[in-house]
């Protein structure tokens, strides 16, 4: 018998053995034994014996003595720890020490449910139990740590440990030989199963033992796993220097026995961090029902808490989750409650919305919006004209009858005069709870507290916030680097449901009809179905580690959350390309959330400094395509806000001769061409528009690839960066370019891009912009630039 199982699958394993086995003999380390963190070196953090480097260097050191002296490279915990300590270090000194580090395998290890279900029913079949290990620890110290992690029970239904520390040989060096010997057993009569190919099958099979190799993980869970320990080393100083990068999830993620894409995302990722961030809401509950002395409400905050709150009804708590349809669109619509309210929220918000949705938020009709400002439809002429007296005092009346309904609305989500309201939502800002806070003092007697899963204040407020991430646990660099794409998270999040507009006089919401697609939604549902399986997976799951705390949970949570933000795989990917956006503002906009061929050009135009800027929903999405190094340099530049600017990464330039002409002058400049991606140059030439300009790319390319060609206002290139800059048209005409394919060219030595001079656009100056890929360079090139 030679075969692979996954976690899901060691139930039946004892069923599937041939009939003359009688033992089992199991790995420890990553099949019985599980340690809470990515790696088992992580555990390292936790000793106080200095870094995980000194301890991997002082293993590496006493093997190479070991090697030296025996040609054999196993050795105990003592002997590494003899490296580790100082020279003079006596045997008191050493045995502390290796204690502290078995201390600390006992706070991160736990028996691994299957595994321990699969003991106990070989032992009540009456197959001896047995554990071969490679390990420095002896058979001793491992079973006392098998008791520690997985209960006494366990270690008693274990007859025999064999480590390769005191036998003095690994698996792969014959270790299952003086196991056979010393148990004097049959090869047939031994059934294996660890979870390493070569030591727990290749090995054993060479003997004549059965095996089954334990996949823990498929390939992309085990690059998802270690790309959160990185993100969490770069999120956290105190990971991999004082804290192990903790990862608590591991264990029902190896149970998963679904692996479509919108199942694993759910199952893996969302249900993790949303798994969470209810528990913490529990926990935050608690603490406030005790402060205040009364029960306090939780109101999850639809569309977004949706999915939060059903990951809060698997904690089977005692609490009663309760929901409100508030949205920004109604918070705002409730909250102008005098003239200046109405001032201050059209100074702070006026400038970001176009007429049609601005006139809706200031509850205001079109027509009449319209009345207002001449029948101009110019967003800051309606904005002046909603401050006036007339204007204010409409927007106030109707904002008082508003308040009136969304406060009917709160009480219909089972609050009562005098109540501790909190408002759960995803975040960040918490624009909903600074709006309607005031208002359900005034109309309810109501206390409002807020909890968000991330929370990152624009401005402070003096309100009761917390963040399940927030400023007591990250620089705001941190924060903004977690949440970078926090969109990506509501949506998955939201209910499949339109955005609340206004309300019944009885409180009853009045909602937009959905309008996103069918697909989506249905991949959404099938994202949440998962996150939820987990939730309840998770509640049902036995004991873990001691150290899968609450604090162990938010460290894995933001682990997954980062991870999400900068490293998307390409599954994760797919799945997203084919959602919308919902600007929720009561407008039709959507947002195409994904748009790599956008993205990429732009990159192409830009270079890194398009994207240390650029605003987008998912960019390392778009982006994941391109390669690692690019997301990882834009994950180091948000992380720590470093200041970087486009001047920066103008290395490696070419320069490219441009005739300026027109029927009275013409002169030759040269001009840079920096590299930006995939091989692409991009290079701004000064323009006129009495001037035609002639680029020599013949000189430079014998074959070249245009990307793109237009001009653009040159006293605004800074915003540019972010796709704010709008193009104008330039019309070319190739003079010796013979076209090869759509963008591709083969160049004469006068090839030239001839460019007629811009249409009048009242820009007091322009630049044209080219972007091209030399895709076969002229060898004159390198005597140019030589002559130049």
């Amino acid at each position: 018998m030679k075969i692979a199982v996954r976690a899901h699958e060691i139930a039946t394993l004892l069923d599937r053995a041939p009939r003359d086995v009688r033992i089992l003999s199991l790995d420890c380390f990553d099949t019985l034994l599980w340690r809470n963190a990515q790696a088992p070196s992580d555990v390292f953090a936790d000793t106080g014996l200095g870094s995980i480097e000194q301890r991997i260097l002082a293993e590496k050191a006493a093997r190479r003595a070991q090697m030296f002296e025996t040609d054999r490279r196993e050795v105990s915990i003592e002997a590494i720890h003899r490296r580790l300590l100082p020279a003079d270090a006596d045997a008191a000194a050493i045995a502390a020490s290796v204690q502290r580090e078995l201390d600390a395998e006992a706070r991160h290890c736990f028996g691994f449910a299957p595994v321990m279900d699969l003991i106990r029913a070989a032992r009540s079949r009456g197959w001896e139990v047995i554990i071969v290990s490679d390990s420095y620890l002896s058979s001793a110290q491992l079973r006392l740590l098998i008791a520690r992690a997985a209960g006494a029970d366990i270690a008693d239904a274990i007859g025999r440990v064999f480590t390769s520390s005191e036998i003095g040989m690994s698996k792969t060096e014959g270790l299952f030989g003086p196991v056979l010997d010393a148990l004097g057993a049959r090869p047939a009569s031994i059934l294996h199963l660890g979870d390493n190919r070569h030591a727990d099958q290749a090995a054993p099979d060479a003997l004549g033992i059965h095996s089954a190799y334990f996949v823990q993980f498929d390939e992309e869970s085990a690059q998802r796993f270690r790309l959160e320990a990185v993100a969490a080393t770069v999120i956290d100083p105190a990971i991999r220097r004082t804290v192990p990068a903790l990862q608590p999830h591991r264990p029902l993620i190896s149970l998963r026995d679904q692996d479509d894409p919108a199942w694993k995302l759910g199952y893996d990722v969302i249900g993790p961090l949303m798994q969470a961030f209810a528990a913490w809401v529990r926990e935050e509950v608690a603490l406030l029902s005790a402060e205040h002395g009364r029960p306090v409400r939780p109101l999850f905050v639809m569309r977004d808490g949706h999915l939060p709150m059903k990951l809060f009804e698997t904690l089977r708590s005692d609490i009663e989750p309760g929901s409100v349809s508030i949205s920004r669109i109604a918070a705002g619509r409730a909250a102008f409650v005098d003239a200046d309210a109405v001032k201050a929220w059209v100074i702070a918000h006026a400038h970001r919305h176009d007429f049609d949705v601005l006139a809706g938020l200031l509850l205001l009709e079109r027509n009449e919006a319209a009345r207002l400002t001449g029948g101009r439809r110019d967003q800051q002429a309606l904005a002046h004209a909603a401050v006036t007296p007339e204007a204010s005092a409409k927007i106030v009346r109707r904002s008082a009858r508003y308040a009136h309904r969304l406060a009917a609305h709160v009480r219909r989500a089972g609050v009562n005069d005098g109540d501790v309201v909190m408002l759960v939502d995803v975040g960040y800002n918490g624009t909903v709870q600074n709006l309607v806070a005031p208002m359900l003092a005034s109309h309810l007697g109501a206390t409002t507290v807020g909890r968000y899963f991330l929370l990152r204040e624009t401005e402070p407020s003096s309100l009761d916030k917390r963040g399940f991430f927030d400023e007591r646990h990250y620089d705001r660099d941190a924060l903004t680097a977690i949440g970078s794409s926090i969109a990506v998270i509501e949506q998955v999040c939201t209910v499949a449901e339109g955005s609340t507009v206004d309300y019944q006089p009885n409180g009853k919401p009045i909602v937009e009809r959905a309008r996103q697609k069918g697909a989506q939604s249905q991949t959404r549902d099938r994202i949440q179905q998962a996150a939820i399986a987990f939730g309840d997976d998770t509640a049902s799951a036995g004991g873990g580690a001691a150290s899968d705390d609450a604090d162990a949970r938010r460290r894995m949570a933001a682990a997954i959350l980062t991870r999400l933000m900068y490293f998307p795989s390409p599954a994760e990917v797919a799945v997203f390309d084919a959602f919308d956006h919902d600007v929720n503002l009561g407008s039709e906009s959507f947002i195409k959330m994904l748009d790599a061929d956008s993205a990429v050009s732009s990159l192409r135009q830009r270079g890194l400094p398009y994207a240390q800027r650029a605003q987008r929903i998912f960019l390392p999405a778009e982006l994941q395509a391109q390669g690692l190094p690019l997301n990882l340099s834009l994950f180091g530049i948000v992380r720590f806000g470093l200041d970087l600017r486009e001047g920066d990464f103008q290395v490696g330039a070419i320069r490219v001769p441009v005739i300026m002409a027109n029927a009275r002058e013409h002169a030759m400049i040269e001009c840079n061409a920096f590299p930006t991606h995939d091989g692409y140059y991009t290079m701004t030439i000064p323009a006129r528009s009495d001037l035609t300009l002639a680029i020599q790319i013949g000189m430079l390319c014998e074959v070249v690839q245009i990307d793109s060609l237009h001009f653009r206002d040159a006293e605004e290139a800074e915003e540019a960066f972010m796709g704010a800059n709008p193009t104008l048209p330039a019309v070319m005409t190739p003079d010796g370019l013979d076209r090869i394919a759509d963008d591709l060219h083969r160049c004469s030595e006068a090839a030239m891009l001839v460019v007629a001079p811009p249409v009048q656009t009242g820009a007091q100056s322009l630049t044209l912009n080219l972007t091209f890929r030399p895709v076969v360079r002229r060898k004159l090139e390198a005597a140019l630039q030589k002559a130049a």
